[in-house]
């Protein structure tokens, strides 16, 4: 059998690698919802420019749109808002995970001291 070590330093000798792995690993999926987050802010805000000039050129020139046609225009409008709402909310959740981790990492480096 191997050595019985008692206590925080069982825990502490057999642990840190887990734990750093696994932190790793958390850090590395965060900055994936990050990406994935930037990526789906960029379409909407180009998805709302291209919907602005749109709305501007059919004020201009009033071509005659059916109903259906605007009603549908304002219906991306109102789905690209609340997909902006969404991802605010996916940012605030993922900046208090951040916070945590980071606090979870103070803690285990004091128990490594």
């Amino acid at each position: 059998m191997g050595l019985k070590i008692p206590g925080m330093d069982g825990f502490r000798s057999s642990q840190p690698n887990k734990v750093e792995e696994e932190l790793t690993s958390i850090h590395s999926e965060i900055d994936m919802v990050n990406k994935k987050i930037d990526e789906t802010s960029n379409r909407i805000q180009k998805l709302e420019e291209d919907h602005t000039r749109l709305a501007a050129r059919m004020d201009k020139t009033d071509n005659g749109l059916t109903n259906e046609a605007k009603v549908l225009f304002d219906s991306i409008n109102e789905m690209g808002k609340q997909n902006s709402n969404e991802i605010d909310v996916l940012k605030r959740i993922v900046d208090v995970a951040q916070r945590r981790l980071v606090i979870l990492e103070a803690n285990m480096k004091e128990l490594g001291k």
